[in-house]
Formats: structure tokens, C-alpha cells, sequence
């Protein structure tokens, strides 16, 4: 048989990694997740929020809807809502409106402006008659 054909054994002391070598990898490892961790927390946040934002504004643009389905007009004060007067607000989100809303059976609503708050957070909305649709930032009212 030919000598190029057999592989030699490999010898035990030399094959695998030392443990210098992983420690490094592992430091390494442990720096690259440090400072990516931080920031994708932060992005996994915005994503929630956003996330809830949505959720609150598409159960205020229902509003409409549900007056048609219930055969009775919706109203709501101004100033903050209580947590269950519009139903498909996220928990612990609150919902702020400047003017007094009403949504008539037939689904038609007037004009308001609001604002939703979660935790230091608010975004500006309007709803816009006579089909409750959403405005975010709108212009403020004179």
C-alpha cells in the first residue's frame, strides 16, 4: 500500500481548542452581546408600542361600526376615559379626548381630537367626520 494513502493518527495532545482559545471566544461572544442586546431591546419596545398604537386607533375608527351594530348612539366624554369604555384599547393605555364624542347609530360621528398615553408616552389623533377616520398629528384646533 502506498505511504500517501495512509493518514497518519492524529495525536491526542494537539487536536481540539485550548482553553485560552475559548475563554477569548467566549469574551468575544459575551462583548458582541452586550452591545447589540441593548439596542434590540429598545427595538422590540417601539415594535410593541406601535403595535398597541395601532390596536387603540383601529378600535377607535370601530367605533363607527359598533354604533351600527348595537342600533344606538355612542357617547363619550371629554377628558380620559375609563379602561373599558372603548373596547380594544390595550391594557393600561388611556385614551384622552378634547371635546365630547358622539357616534350615531347610523355609524356617523363629529369631529374630535385626542390623545392616547401609555407610560410618558402620547400620540396625537383626530377622528374625522362623518366616518371616524384617523388622523395621527393632526393640526392643532384653534
Amino acid at each position: 500500500m502506498p505511504t500517501s494513502a495512509i493518514s497518519p493518527r492524529p495525536d491526542p495532545r494537539t487536536s481540539g481548542f485550548t482553553l485560552l482559545e475559548v475563554v477569548v471566544v467566549l469574551a468575544l461572544l459575551a462583548l458582541a452581546t452586550a452591545l447589540v442586546a441593548p439596542q434590540g431591546f429598545r427595538m422590540i419596545e417601539t415594535w410593541r408600542r406601535a403595535t398597541d398604537v395601532d390596536a387603540a386607533l383601529g378600535a377607535m375608527a370601530a367605533l363607527g361600526a359598533e354604533a351600527r351594530h348595537q342600533g344606538r348612539r355612542l357617547e363619550f366624554p371629554a377628558g380620559v376615559l375609563p379602561d373599558d369604555a372603548i373596547e380594544g384599547v390595550p391594557a393600561g393605555w388611556k385614551v384622552m379626548l378634547a371635546t365630547p364624542l358622539a357616534v350615531e347609530p347610523n355609524g356617523a360621528c363629529a369631529d374630535v381630537q385626542g390623545e392616547l398615553r401609555y407610560q410618558g408616552y402620547a400620540r396625537r389623533f383626530a377622528l374625522e367626520a362623518p366616518f371616524c377616520r384617523i388622523v395621527l398629528d393632526p393640526p392643532a384646533s384653534p
